[in-house]
């Protein structure tokens, strides 16, 4: 994933070792779900930056040399797709379930970006696999099993397509993901991992702490 990539090089020159860590960037997360005719067909992913992440990609990239805030017509252009080139195994931080069964999100597309009030802010569009029907019941969570990045989900999703919809969310615990992620370095590290890469460590923490969001709608509108 690029976040892992870049913020090490951007923030370990600024800070000791033992002062980074986890999580190293914070993302509000919004969600649009689409339906359509045959159900719920993609949804649109939008990730605000936080205020350091943001300036740190800012400046790496030379942008707002005037410090402003407002990014011309031309540094707007070089700012896409800074957050678009998802490595290897990297799924997106976006899950869907239906009684427990995940569901099948195809590749991302649509990339934008754009930079306001400080902050980064980048969208994209993951289409389902194949469409869910509007009837089914649907769990939404975003997360990053790694807990590199920490995700909130501050508003319920924006329905487009479907009426009589009723959304629930709960609201995750970022301390139970903390703690998660402690016992999964500790973990690690037992096993023989060199205790001075811990902060580089890539473990496994699943859904723990995640916001949840669940769906349930009546008919297409």
């Amino acid at each position: 994933m690029p976040l892992r990539r870049l913020v090490p090089c951007l923030l370990f020159p600024l800070l000791p070792a033992a002062a980074a860590a986890h999580p190293h960037v914070f993302i509000d997360a919004a969600l649009n779900l689409d339906y359509n005719a045959a159900g719920l067909a993609q949804v649109t992913v939008e990730w605000t930056y936080d205020d350091l992440y943001s300036l740190l990609i800012i400046e790496d990239l030379d942008l707002d040399p005037d410090g402003d805030g407002i990014l011309m017509p031309h540094e707007e252009a070089r700012l896409q797709g800074f957050d678009a080139d998802w490595g290897p195994g990297f799924d997106g931080s976006l899950y869907l379930q239906v009684d427990g069964d995940p569901v099948d999100l195809g590749p991302p597309h649509s990339f934008d970006a754009s930079y306001r009030d400080g902050r980064l802010v980048s969208r994209h569009v993951r289409p389902l696999a194949t469409p869910l029907p509007v009837s089914q019941p649907l769990l939404i969570q975003v997360y990053d099993p790694e807990y590199y990045v920490q995700f909130s989900v501050p508003q319920l999703p924006r329905i487009h397509g479907a009426a009589g919809c009723d959304l629930r969310a709960r609201e995750g615990d970022p301390f139970a993901a903390a703690d998660a992620y402690a016992r999964a370095v500790a973990d690690s590290l037992a096993e023989g991992e060199d205790a001075s890469a811990a902060e580089i460590l890539e473990v496994d923490i699943g859904s723990v702490g995640a916001d949840e969001i669940r769906v349930t709608c009546g008919s297409p509108s």
